[in-house]
């Protein structure tokens, strides 16, 4: 045990006074303890009612307890802590009696130092105990998910010991034609191999059991029961099922290349259909991670955000599919101007944003103006017509002093706005002196718009899920909110939020959210799903004295059972408002709802937090799961994550998941839950269906 960690210690002796002196010869080797004090066995039944301690001290000729009479009891109890007793003396022969009696040792009361060593030694012995049965419990838990991913793997799977069947999944079985394992158990794998490939399967077997062998997959003809044969690519690897060496067998249909399927559905959660750009939740993500590295001090960059000049003129003159057109050329020639290494993006209907890294001032500059010409210079044919356009072009510095990546995209959509109210077809660089007078302008017309968008129900929720990667098979959906402006354009949080937090709009805000999306989910659940909505509560609607009992009434009137939603606070909030923050943890808990903690892992009390707050989820910040297979630093942080919620009962969600790599690892890692634009984009349907499988 860490020294840095509190000791639960029990400590049975004929006096309280006793038991301190004991316990503080422990506290002077640094060991911080709490002492739990009993007389006798009835008082140390009471204790372990309440907890479990990590370490049992037992004093020697007790008259209302025994040694042995102890250690019966802690067995019976189940009890893992060790049990040491203390005596007078503590010679070779009474140590002896003393472990015969069920002591792990006997110090005596004139050798402290004695007892602070074997303290030290036995706590160390029982977390190395503790954490082999965790390892043994998660090894197996590990062994149960990979029989279940592989049961609903596509794929043909089989084990393979000495050239004869010991298992194969249901997908192996439909394809040689068994109804179940009793009948392929024994087979010869050569039954499933073409006879005139069986020398060459033969010799490729003999390779593969040499430690020197090279080649792990054999392209060769496998043979179904009705006598057809088909291209086969049969890839092998060492293997263990239920203890037993052997090698597994996955036999793919050349029709198709899974890693090519797997990097195309890759590529397609990340990309704007019409111009094949990356979309703008992808962009949003990296813009976040850019921040931070930026914030960090590791490499600044800088943000472009483009609008199309006079779009909605263009649309009404030559209709929405010509129009679109127009927009695929802007694609085009942005990806002229930009490098391999920008993260070029189609941010809304007819705007982009361009993300560049190790940037200054004179450099994106420099590409904010050649944009801008080229768009000027290009005329689209566009069914026998001649379309030209312009666009205003705002740009934003990503440095130590960013706050956030929503205030760098208002920064340049501030600037990017200088440039379209001076008449468009202009470049400008974000000025704070410069852009404040017209910032204000345009905070009070969004503040008009949300206004109006609260009166008119001019907001739309749309959901994403949250998938478990260990067997859950309930619907889990985030609830994500967009406002809609005349034009039936969807305005991002980002960009309506902050001017709501100024005006105090955010709480009305979230209010409306919550009553919408239970009267959803009601409506959705009557057709008999098991769906659980997970909504955001900002810092004002934390501190709303009405959130608790507007909560409760719409749960209410709409018989919704609390345990389908959970509410999601962000660790900087929690940790700005810790006292309301954990009044509303036990307040959900009473209504039988859940709570999460969002963001984790961003400041440096992340953990000590936990102690406060009894939230049962841990949203995993996105910047840890970026890159997650090849950085080291996050695999720690995510496993350090994952050690001490399990330590503490509490599920974990991965945010911002975007790759397969990371996927794989977080599933290796026991993650709970998983949820980004890899799985499936923000919709405004519930509609969706997950496998589990693992590539």
């Amino acid at each position: 045990m860490d020294k840095d960690q509190t000791l639960r210690l029990l400590i049975v002796e004929e006096s309280r006074n006793d038991a301190e002196a004991l316990a503080n010869i422990l506290r002077n080797a640094g060991q911080a303890s709490r002492l739990d004090y009993a007389e006798d066995c009835n008082g140390i039944n009471t204790l372990l009612d309440k907890h479990i301690p990590d370490l049992v001290l037992c004093a020697m000729g007790l008259e209302s307890a025994s040694l042995p009479d102890i250690a019966a009891l802690l067995k019976q109890r189940e009890v893992p802590a060790p049990l040491v007793a203390i005596g007078e003396t503590a010679d070779e022969a009474e140590i002896i009696e003393a472990m015969r009696q069920g002591a792990s040792d006997l110090c005596s009361y004139d050798q402290p130092e004695h007892l602070q060593l074997v303290a030290q030694r036995e706590l160390r012995q029982l977390s190395s105990t503790s954490k082999g049965h965790n390892f043994e419990a998660r090894f197996h838990e590990s062994e149960k998910r990979a029989r279940s991913l592989m049961e609903s793997s596509r794929d043909a799977i089989a084990y393979v010991h000495e050239g004869m069947h010991i298992f194969a999944n249901s997908s192996y079985l439909e394809m040689f034609g068994f109804e179940n394992i009793d009948e392929i158990e024994g087979t010869p794998i050569l039954d499933m191999v073409a006879p005139e490939e069986h020398g060459k399967f033969k010799e490729f077997l003999r390779n593969f059991s040499k430690e020197e062998a090279t080649e792990d997959s054999l392209k060769t003809h496998g043979q179904l029961p009705d006598g057809k044969q088909f291209d086969a690519l049969m890839e092998f690897s060492p293997a263990s099922i239920e203890g037993e060496a052997c090698t597994q067998i996955i036999i793919r249909n050349q029709a198709g290349s899974s890693k090519e399927l797997e990097q195309k559905i890759k590529f397609l959660s990340k990309q704007d259909v019409l111009t094949g750009l990356f979309n703008r939740q992808y962009f949003i993500e990296e813009l976040e991670l850019a921040v931070t590295n930026a914030v960090s001090g590791s490499e600044n960059a800088a943000l472009i955000y483009l609008l199309v000049d006079n779009f909605k003129d263009i649309k009404d003159n030559i209709g929405i599919g010509a129009a679109d057109m127009v927009i695929s050329d802007i694609a085009d020639l942005m990806r002229e101007h930009t490098q391999d290494t920008d993260i070029v993006a189609r941010f809304g209907d007819h705007s982009f944003a361009i993300l560049r890294k190790d940037c200054d001032h004179e450099s994106i500059s420099a590409l904010g103006g050649n944009l801008r010409q080229s768009i000027e210079d290009h005329i689209a044919d566009i069914e026998g017509k001649s379309i030209t356009t312009t666009c205003s072009i705002g740009m934003s510095i990503i440095s130590e002093s960013s706050p956030s990546a929503h205030e760098v995209i208002s920064r340049a959509d501030l600037a990017c706005e200088v440039a379209r109210s001076s008449g468009g077809n202009k470049i400008h660089l974000h000025n704070p002196v410069v852009d404040e007078k017209i910032g204000k302008e345009r905070d009070q017309q969004m503040h008009a718009l949300i206004k109006d968008a609260l009166e008119h129900n001019q907001f739309r929720l749309l959901f994403q899920p949250i998938v478990s990667l260990q067997g859950d098979t309930s619907e889990k959906y985030e609830v994500l909110l967009r406002m809609i402006n005349d034009e039936e354009e969807h305005i991002l949080p980002s960009q309506f939020l902050p001017i709501a937090e100024q005006t105090g709009q955010t709480a009305e805000i979230d209010f409306w959210v919550i009553e919408n999306a239970i009267k959803t989910l009601s409506e959705h659940r009557s057709q008999g799903s098991d769906t659980q909505f997970f909504i955001k509560v900002s810092g004002q609607t934390l501190l709303d004295e009405k959130l608790v009992d507007f909560v409760s009434n719409s749960l209410k009137e709409h018989r919704l059972p609390g345990d389908a939603l959970v509410f999601e606070l962000s660790e900087k909030i929690a940790s700005q408002h810790l006292k309301q923050a954990k009044s509303f943890a036990k307040a959900l808990q009473e209504l039988h709802c859940k709570s999460v903690l969002e963001h984790f892992g961003t400041s440096p009390n992340s953990f000590q937090l936990l102690k406060h707050m009894p939230v049962d989820y841990l949203k995993i910040d996105g910047s840890f799961i970026h890159n997650l297979a090849s950085d080291t630093d996050n695999q720690a942080m995510v496993k350090s994550i994952l050690d001490t919620a399990n330590s503490m009962n509490k599920q974990c969600i991965a945010e911002y998941v975007q790759d397969a790599h990371s996927l794989a690892v977080l599933w290796q890692s026991g993650i709970n839950f998983i949820q980004g634009n890899f799985l499936q984009e923000p919709s405004e349907t519930l509609s969706y269906d997950f496998t589990g499988e693992v590539a």
